[in-house]
């Protein structure tokens, strides 16, 4: 009588969740003051990106590894 209480509704698949990198080193930008200069780096595989101009809000939210995240097929 119970297992047909919730047939069907947890049935969903979920998306995997993606492996973010975040702020490793970051500075003012010399030539915009409304972005700055930033590094990531990813915790997991230890990925490093060139210098980036990302806005200060957006790099603390952080971006997605590309190395993490592949789609392997």
């Amino acid at each position: 009588m119970g297992a047909d209480l919730f047939d069907g509704a947890f049935s969903k698949s979920r998306q995997a969740p993606r492996v973010l990198m975040h702020v490793c080193d970051a500075g003012p930008s010399a030539l915009d003051d409304t972005f700055d200069e930033v590094r990531f780096s990813c915790a997991r595989c230890g990925y490093e990106t060139d210098w980036e101009f990302r806005r200060r809000r957006e790099a603390k939210r952080g971006v997605p590894c590309p190395k993490c995240n592949e789609v392997k097929p």
